[in-house]
C-alpha cells in the first residue's frame, strides 16, 4: 500500500507541474470565448477508478450573480457481474466564484486599484453529501449525511485547455464490524456500525474544451482514508 501511495504522489506531482504548463498550449480564440470564461452551466458522467471502480454523474448551473449550484450522484464499487454497488453518494452544493483581480479590487483600500487581470477564478462550494449504504448479506442498511465543503483555482483558456487544484474536505462513512471490548462476552452475531474519519482531499485536474459544447477532462485526487483516485468524464457545457 505504500509503494500505491508513493506512485500515486508522483502521478500528482506530475499532474500540478503539467497544468501550470497550460497557458503555454492555449488556442487563442479558437472557440470565440474570452480565455477566463469558465463554464459553471453544466452536465458531466465519469467514470473513477482506485481500487474499485465507481461511475458519477453531476449536474451544475449558474446562478443569479457569482453564484452556481451542483447536484451529483456516485455509485461506488461497482460490480458488472452481480449488478451491485458498495454504496451511493448524493450531494448538493451551492458555490461562488470570482475572478482573481476582481478579488482583490473588491478587498482593497476603496479607491485603489491593483490592476490584478483575472488570471484565475477562485471558488468555493458548501453543501451536504449524503452517503447511502445496502448490504443485504449482513442486514445492513444506513444513511448519512455530513457537511461537505470544496475550495480552489480554475486557470487556462476556456477555449482550449483548463486547470484546476482544489482541496475536498468532509466526514467519509464506511461499514465496520462492531469492536467487542476486551474482557467481555458479544453475541455470536456479528454486528456492523458506521464509522466515520474526517477526511481532507487534494485535488488536480485538467479539461480540454472540444467545441463550445462538449469537453473532456481528467481529474485525480488523494485522500487521507482512501486510495488515490483518477477520474476520466465527459461534460456538456450550456
Amino acid at each position: 500500500m505504500c509503494s500505491d501511495k508513493i506512485h500515486g504522489m508522483k502521478i500528482f506531482n506530475f499532474l500540478l507541474i503539467f497544468i501550470f504548463t497550460l497557458n503555454s498550449f492555449s488556442e487563442d480564440g479558437r472557440l470565440g470565448r474570452e480565455p477566463n470564461d469558465f463554464k459553471y452551466t453544466s452536465i458531466g458522467l465519469d467514470i473513477i477508478q482506485s481500487d474499485k471502480t465507481d461511475i458519477g454523474a453531476k449536474i451544475s448551473f449558474k446562478l443569479p450573480g457569482p453564484l452556481y449550484a451542483v447536484l451529483e450522484r456516485k455509485a461506488e464499487g461497482i460490480d458488472i457481474d452481480t449488478n451491485s454497488y458498495d454504496r451511493i453518494i448524493n450531494g448538493g452544493r451551492i458555490g461562488a466564484q470570482i475572478g482573481i483581480g476582481d478579488l482583490l479590487d473588491n478587498i482593497s483600500t476603496k479607491g485603489v486599484n491593483l490592476g490584478v487581470k483575472n488570471i484565475f477564478d477562485v471558488y468555493g462550494e458548501f453543501g451536504i453529501k449524503s452517503t447511502a449504504i445496502e448490504d443485504d448479506v449482513n442486514s445492513f442498511s444506513e444513511d448519512d449525511a455530513q457537511a461537505h465543503v470544496i475550495a480552489g483555482i480554475r486557470f487556462g483558456d476556456s477555449n482550449s485547455w483548463e486547470g484546476k487544484i482544489y482541496l475536498d474536505y468532509s466526514k467519509e462513512s464506511e461499514v465496520i464490524i462492531k469492536p467487542c471490548p476486551i474482557n467481555q462476552v458479544c453475541p455470536a452475531v456479528v454486528e456492523y456500525i458506521l464509522d466515520e474519519e474526517t477526511d481532507q482531499k487534494f485535488g488536480a485536474g485538467v479539461l480540454y474544451n472540444m467545441n463550445n459544447r462538449s469537453a473532456a477532462y481528467f481529474e485525480i485526487t488523494s485522500s487521507k482514508v482512501f486510495e488515490t483516485t483518477f477520474k476520466l468524464g465527459y461534460q456538456i457545457n450550456f
